[in-house]
């Protein structure tokens, strides 16, 4: 099957593709409290969409079960007006050592919250410049999952991106409709709770008791106390 880059077109019933397959998996990694899950179905069925309404419903979109612009960013895939002015999609270009840019940081950012090693590899929050850090993070990344180990991000590496890194894709933060809800949220959330930062509900809203554990966890390592998550915080949020 060719590779279709998630988020580079709209999904609705009777879309076939690998970015069909990349939403059926992150929708089936949520809870049923904020979603059904999607069971034998390779393209994009009547599971799927009721799949897609019931997440969209949750967070307060149209349920109209058609993945558009707001329903790829509550996925952490921001698209369209969610984007920086002249910035790329996430994975819509390969990425390789002398690579720059917003993709960059991305992915920079979703391996810094997924694996400590991953951070370790990196050395520092992200920076958009793909040096020979972020190569050896890659080349990590792609051992544990089975991929060729060429340090360059292509479609088999931005496949397994998606579906084994949880948030990354924008900055989180309370009281902001484009920053606040959404399946990086819940992931969010679940990090802070393993690290002892949260005790509320995994429910993948951005409240009060989030941005405390937040700014908990910001204050125990040493960097801005803000309540918002980027570059800096995502660089502690690893838990392994």
């Amino acid at each position: 099957m060719a590779y279709i880059n998630f988020g580079s077109r709209i999904l609705k019933l009777g879309s076939t593709g690998t970015d069909v397959t990349i939403l059926q998996s992150l929708l089936n990694n949520l809870p049923k409290s904020i979603t059904s899950h999607i069971s034998g179905e390779s393209s994009f069925g009547p599971q799927t969409q009721a799949a897609v309404k019931r997440f969209q419903t949750y967070f307060s979109l149209a349920a109209d079960g058609i993945v558009g612009n707001n329903t790829f960013l509550f996925l952490g895939q921001p698209t369209g007006p969610y984007l920086p002015s002249g910035a790329a999609v996430f994975g819509s270009r390969n990425l390789s050592n002398g690579s720059t840019g917003n993709d960059v940081k991305i992915l920079q950012n979703r391996l810094a919250s997924t694996a400590k090693k991953y951070a370790l590899a990196l050395g520092g929050p992200a920076d958009g410049k793909f040096g020979s850090k972020t190569q050896a993070a890659v080349k990590l990344f792609q051992k544990d999952f089975g991929l060729s180990q060429d340090g360059i991000v292509g479609s088999n590496t931005f496949t397994a991106l998606y579906m084994q890194t949880q948030m990354g894709g924008r900055l989180l933060q309370r009281s902001k409709f484009d920053r606040n809800q959404g399946y990086d949220v819940y992931f969010l959330q679940a990090h802070l709770k393993k690290m002892g930062y949260y005790n509320g509900q995994l429910d993948g809203k951005f409240g009060l008791a989030t941005q405390t554990a937040v700014k908990a966890l910001q204050k125990a390592v040493g960097i801005s106390v803000n309540g918002i998550v980027g570059p800096q915080t995502y660089y502690h949020l690893a838990t392994s």
